[in-house]
Formats: C-alpha cells, structure tokens, sequence
C-alpha cells in the first residue's frame, strides 16, 4: 500500500498553466488587438510551410530531371516532345515543361505557356535556378525552375500550391497577397476587390504602401519579400471561426481545473481518513533505533520512529504519510498517542528492570506544528504521569520538514518542557529549517547531523560541514549525535573528530517493540 497524492509543486504549476491558459482565452475572445496577432501567427506558420512544400517540390523535379536528360536527343523531335509529355503527364507537380537545347531550337509538353504570363514580363528570382513569374491577369505568381542538363536547359512552371486554407475560408475580396523584389511586384488575390484596385493604381501605390501596413511580412530565400494585406473583415471572420475551438479549449482546461482541484481535495480527504481510522486502530506503530556511545559501546538512548502496519502485515515508511499528515492536520494527534505507546513500552521495560528507572532516554519526532501547540505539555505530562515514567526517559526531536511560524510560542512550549526534565533535541541540523537560531530559542540540548553530511565525510578535510557543526557544538555545550552511520570507516572518522554519540545501520536498523523487549528479557540489557 502506497499512498500517494499531486505533489504540492506539480499542482501549482497545473494550477497557473490553466489560469494563464483560461485568461489568454478570454482576452483572445473580447480583444481584437490579440486576436490579430494570433491571426498574423497562424497565417505565417501556414504560409512557412506552403514555401518549403515547393521547395520539397523543386527537389522531387531535380530528380526526375537527372533520370530524363538521358532519354532526350537534344534535336526536339518526335522523341523528345514524348519525353517531355510523358514525365509531364505522370508528374502532378509539373504543370508545364519546356526543353531549349544549346542550338536554340524549343519543344515542350504542347502547352500554351506563352499565354500564361503578363506582358511585359515580371518575375522575381529567388536563386539562379528559381524565379516567380507574374500570371496573364497577375492574380497569382508561377514558381519557374530552370535546370542545366546535357544537352540544353528544362524550364518547368510548378504547379501552384494550394491556397492558404486560412485564406480560403475567408471573404475573396478582404485580403491580398503582395510578393516585391526585383523592382518588381506581384499580386494574388480578387482583382475586383477594392484593396487590390488601390494597390493597382499606379498613382497611388508608393503613398498607400506607406499607410497600410501589412499584416504579415515574411521573407523568401532573402530575395523577396511576401506581403499580405487585409480588411478589418478578415480579423472579424477569423475570430468567428475559431471561437468554437476557443471554447472547447476553455471547456477542457476548466474541467482539467475542477478535476486537479477535486482529485486534490478528494486525495487528501482519503488519507486524512486512513490514518485518522490507522491511529483509531493502533496500526501506527513505533519502532526503535538504538543510539549508541561509540567510545563505550553501549545503548545510550532510542529514536522512535513511526511505522504504518496494515492488516495485510505491510509496513508503511513515514516518508510516505507524513508530509500529508503535517499538512491534513493529523499530525497531532499522531504524536499525541505515540507520547502514550512510547510511554507505555517505557514502563513495560520498566516492570522487567524491576520497577527501577531506566538509564536510556527514547527520542520521539515532532513536527513545526506540534511543537506550537500548548497541549503538547498537557499530553506529556498526563502520559509520564499515568504510566509512572520519568521525564529524563522521554526527549523530543524537532524534526526538519516545516519551519517554526512562532518561534515564541515554540519556545514557551520548550522552556515548559525543559521545566519536567524532557530534553529537547534539533534533528538533521545543516539540511532543513532548524538553524542555529532554533538552538537557541528552543534551549536544545542536542544537535543531529543529517545522514547526508555523515556519507560525504573525509577526514581529511578539517574544513567540513560536520567539523563546523562540531565546533559550534563544543562552544554551544550541546550534544551531537552523528546519524546514518553505515561503516566503521565512518565511525572511526566520527570519534577521530570528537563525536561519539552515533546512530545508524552499523549498530542496529530500527526494531518493533517486541524486538526490543526480547532482546531485553534474554540478556537484561537493552
């Protein structure tokens, strides 16, 4: 059984993605400023790809070329006007194809090419090999590819692309597409329309080109430059068009929206409601972890740690449940009945030690929240009392997890405590929100080095993290207890640099209480 929530990270970038996802829906429905520039995206993204799908075009040509050049006589006979019809005929991107052979003479596919193109002719090249051409009406450029082979030059006219779909859904006479280079200007577009009649009339031409901007400028192979023109119609149109995809998005990232805040709130309730039912049924079990003196070698004190017992015998580590217990709440009255099972085994070892106090201190972890709150001391107390514990038996832990929001109120409950004879200890002191200042205000006696620092120890380095922390402890006059000790390498480098106290896998992994009290019933000794 693994309990698992959204993380707090993950649901808070969910959460601003469909905020600013929701609000840029809204603007882009009421704002025609927004809704343009959407429009100028939309129309450059697609008019991108009709320029590289003729180039993709070109180059399938090319390679047609190559094979028929060797098929060819050169001399525009019968032969080499078959050529030409065939490969035009089975090509689809070819519209026209001319064969002129290094003698001048001319043959193509017998199509009227002549009477495609305006005259004068006007034509912007884009490269050596490539050149838009303006059509008999000028209504739409022809791309032109000339290509060198053996025995002369092939000129083929590429069939036109089609149009830019976001354009064929609009009004014909709302928009026009201006292509400039070479001195020269090509149209495409309704030349009936009123836009295009202004852009034809030569008289004012250069003055409306400096009053109109274009709705989009993109260039092409440097050479030339794509222009398109439009009406306050085409905006109109366009947002009327993609409303309905515009709410059906906002639909979907509301529902998303309501769905994360639900599967939180719902997610968080649940196990809100198992640990509340686990604490109920005593499913919520400490372990032990033996604290050791390394110079001694012997049981000084214990770490309680929590363990979640399911009835199927499966053991859930705190790390798994215990950040949603700080933030459900739970976590107090989690720890108020571990003070009393702690208490309650403390005196059953008591009962074998013949009613004698025993010399070993038990370390019980407290959360930021718990150690703010006043019935801490009330709970304590009643435990020591009803169970006959003393309080040199019991310590408390401030775990690292949360910062302390009142550190006087912190402190009040710690100076009441420190008043029984509980001591207070700062858990993984270096890595967490227990600081320095924390010592001081919660008057610990202990700090705990964090497991992290005890992996990366070298002893050669008397400029470590854990010889700083042991310093400031020789002249704070508290404790420090080494956690994560694995090796021995690690505890001789532990007691080389003055801390003795050690905790971890080398001495003993965490235990149930039955454990402990089986080891204690066969050798008298914890």
């Amino acid at each position: 059984m693994k309990l698992k929530r959204l993380s707090f990270t993950f649901f808070n970038f969910a959460i601003g993605f469909f905020a600013i996802a929701i609000i840029t829906i809204f603007i882009t429905l009421s704002s025609q400023k927004v809704s343009t520039q959407l429009f100028k995206s939309h129309l450059n993204f697609l008019e991108n790809q009709r320029f590289y799908s003729y180039i993709n075009e070109i180059k399938n040509i090319s390679i047609l070329l190559d094979n028929l050049q060797y098929n060819l006589s050169y001399t525009c006979d019968l032969n080499d006007v078959t050529e030409l019809e065939k490969i035009s005929y089975y090509s689809p991107q070819i519209a026209s194809i001319q064969l002129t052979t290094h003698s001048g003479k001319k043959c193509s596919d017998h199509r009227d090419r002549s009477s495609l193109y305006s005259h004068p002719l006007q034509y912007i090249p884009l490269d050596p090999q490539i050149m838009l051409i303006a059509n008999k009406n000028n209504s739409q450029s022809i791309l032109q590819y000339n290509k060198n082979i053996i025995g002369g030059t092939i000129t083929v006219d590429i069939v036109q692309q089609p149009n830019n779909p976001l354009l064929t859904k609009l009004p014909k006479n709302s928009w026009l597409q201006m292509i400039e280079g070479n001195q020269t200007t090509l149209f495409t577009g309704d030349p009936t329309s009123a836009i295009s009649k202004i852009f034809s009339n030569e008289h004012v031409r250069g003055d409306i080109q400096n009053i109109i901007e274009p709705i989009l400028t993109m260039s092409l192979n440097n050479k030339a430059w794509l222009k398109y023109y439009s009406t306050p119609t085409v905006i109109n149109t366009y947002r009327a068009q993609i409303q309905p995809y515009l709410l059906l998005l906002l639909a979907l990232f509301t529902s998303a929206f309501i769905f994360l805040c639900y599967r939180r709130y719902h997610s968080a309730s649940i196990i809100k409601f198992l640990v509340e039912n686990a604490i109920k049924q005593n499913h919520l079990i400490p372990y032990y972890q033996a604290i050791v003196d390394a110079n001694k070698q012997q049981i000084c004190g214990y770490e309680v740690l929590i363990r979640w017992e399911t009835k199927k015998g499966k053991v859930i580590f705190p790390d798994e449940f215990i950040p949603q217990c700080e933030t459900n709440g739970v976590i107090t009255p989690l720890t108020f009945q571990l003070i009393n099972t702690v208490a309650k085994d403390i005196r059953k070892l008591e009962m074998l030690h013949q009613g004698k106090p025993l010399p070993y201190y038990f370390s019980i972890n407290l959360s930021a929240s718990v150690i703010q709150d006043p019935k801490l001391v009330e709970i304590t107390r009643n435990a020591l009392q009803h169970y006959k514990v003393k309080a040199h038996n019991l310590a408390f832990e401030l775990t690292e997890r949360a910062p302390i929001k009142d550190i006087e109120l912190a402190s009040h409950v710690c100076q009441k405590l420190n008043d029984m004879g509980i001591q207070i200890k700062l858990d993984d002191v270096g890595n967490g929100y227990c600081d320095f200042l924390a010592l001081q205000k919660l008057q610990a006696t202990t700090i705990k080095i964090d497991k992290i620092f005890i992996d990366e120890l070298d002893c050669n380095n008397k400029n470590s993290i854990v010889s700083s922390l042991v310093a400031f402890a020789d002249k704070a006059e508290v404790e420090v207890v080494a956690e994560g000790v694995e090796t021995t390498e690690q505890a001789e480098c532990l007691l080389t640099m003055g801390i003795h106290y050690h905790q971890g896998f080398l001495y003993s992994k965490p235990q149930p209480f039955t454990n402990i009290l089986k080891i204690y019933q066969s050798k008298n000794v914890i």
